[in-house]
């Protein structure tokens, strides 16, 4: 294993090159491939070795200067770790002797009881918990495996001041006749700073990763903020009740990034669940996982509006997860000129866009700062189903698509989705109806 960093250079000094000069650099074309794809990151990008192959430029062009490369996996699962599942109403004995078999160590157990599963969380005694998980799925009848795969906030901090743009959706106007009373929000994040002054609104914990610093914080406090917050300039719904599920904290290779992985994320998701919420925030992205996959679609089945991040990837991103799934709203970010964030994935998933550039929310220690990122306009439209759904029982989040703002190419586009939500046209459908 290995992690790519984005500082590398090759040079050619002369125009005459022996071609047993070029070996080692043909070798190293799967390496710069990869590092292209992945960009210059601030976190390390870490890859196995799993093969060799002559399926490569090289060999297509001559025998002569065809030779072995190796092909890579990208690691973005936790390296000792991974997750048995298996059907709830099974007796435990048929993953003990899975355990025992591929010498897996459980560290926990939990019922997800929405979709009737037990989920087992086991170390993996320094196996490649990519190569179990196949070799389970392949040998075994009565467990599934999977990898516990990585998930970050989307949020990207700026440190210029602005102003945070409630008018630009009409929340001023809803707020008018509710602040979101009665209904509960959920969000799955990083720690909350319980105490600032702006968040004494209703708000349970669930803690499932330790509180931590400031830092570790921050993510969930701004997220929070945009939601709850009391300051007139922030908080989209501060009447709302706050379900708030610790799942997120500090990667160690990169101080700046929040990171979970499937096994937290599945547990925060049957929390969520299981405390009724009507709303539910998803401020972070990862790639496509059957476990947390299926456990969004049961909270969607149980009629919980579920609004995900559609990444900070660029727009040249894969899309994200799970705003890529079916019946996930997915919101991208625009800053004050209804531009969308330059740093925002694009894609046929993403459904709306709102305010998440230069964007004032609540900071960890009682503080405020600006901050962007799609993890901030995901909050906002959070925020502003909780009102609608204060305001009337009849809502429906498809009536968010029709009453959008169209802004990019007309209709429908892979930058802004149906366009910029609006609260002044969706609460005069509702009283149309």
């Amino acid at each position: 294993m290995f992690s790519a960093k984005c500082s590398y250079t090759v040079l050619w000094h002369n125009n005459s090159l022996n071609i047993m000069y070029l070996i080692p650099f043909l070798r190293l074309l799967p390496l710069f491939f990869l590092l292209a794809l992945t960009g210059c990151s601030a976190t390390p990008v870490e890859y196995k070795v799993v093969n060799k192959t002559t399926d490569n430029e090289a060999c297509q062009i001559s025998e002569q200067i065809c030779v072995e490369t190796h092909v890579f996996r990208k690691i973005d699962y936790e390296k000792d770790e991974m997750l048995i599942t298996y059907d709830s109403n099974k007796p435990g004995e048929v993953a003990d002797g899975v355990l025992k078999k591929y010498k897996l160590r459980a560290k926990r157990s939990d019922e997800l009881g929405s979709i009737n599963t037990t989920m087992i969380t086991a170390a993996t005694n320094g196996q490649d918990p990519y190569d179990l998980m196949r070799s389970i799925q392949r040998n075994e009848q009565e467990v599934d495996a999977h990898t516990s795969s990585f998930y970050t906030s989307a949020a990207a901090p700026l440190g210029v001041l602005g102003t945070y743009p409630l008018g630009l959706t009409g929340i001023g106007a809803a707020r008018e006749h509710t602040s979101g009373n009665g209904v509960v929000i959920g969000m799955i994040d990083t720690p909350i700073d319980i105490d600032h002054e702006s968040l004494r609104s209703s708000i349970q914990r669930f803690e499932l990763v330790p509180a931590g610093d400031e830092r570790n914080r921050l993510h969930g406090t701004e997220v929070a903020g945009v939601l709850i917050s009391r300051n007139p300039r922030i908080g989209v719904a501060p009447e709302a009740s706050l379900v708030a599920i610790s799942a997120f904290s500090t990667n160690p290779q990169n101080p700046d990034e929040r990171r979970s992985n499937s096994g937290l994320v599945a547990r925060a998701l049957e929390i969520a669940m299981r405390n009724n919420v009507s709303v539910l925030n998803l401020s972070f992205a990862g790639k496509p996982d059957p476990l947390v996959d299926r456990l969004v679609q049961a909270a969607i089945q149980q009629g919980i509006t579920v609004v995900a991040s559609a990444g900070n990837g660029g727009p040249g991103a894969q899309p994200a997860y799970p705003a890529a799934l079916p019946g996930v709203i997915a919101v991208t970010a625009v800053d004050k000129g209804e531009k969308v964030f330059s740093n925002a994935n694009r894609g046929r998933y993403i459904d709306l866009a709102a305010p998440g550039v230069g964007i004032l929310t609540t900071a960890p220690r009682g503080a405020f700062h600006v901050s962007s990122g799609t993890s901030l306009a995901t909050a906002h439209v959070s925020g502003a189903i909780a009102l609608l759904k204060s305001m009337s029982p009849a809502f429906s989040p498809e009536l968010l698509n029709h009453t959008a703002i169209d802004l990019g190419a007309p209709g429908r586009d892979d930058d802004y989705g149906y366009g910029l939500i609006s609260l002044g046209r969706a609460m005069g459908a509702l009283g149309s109806r």
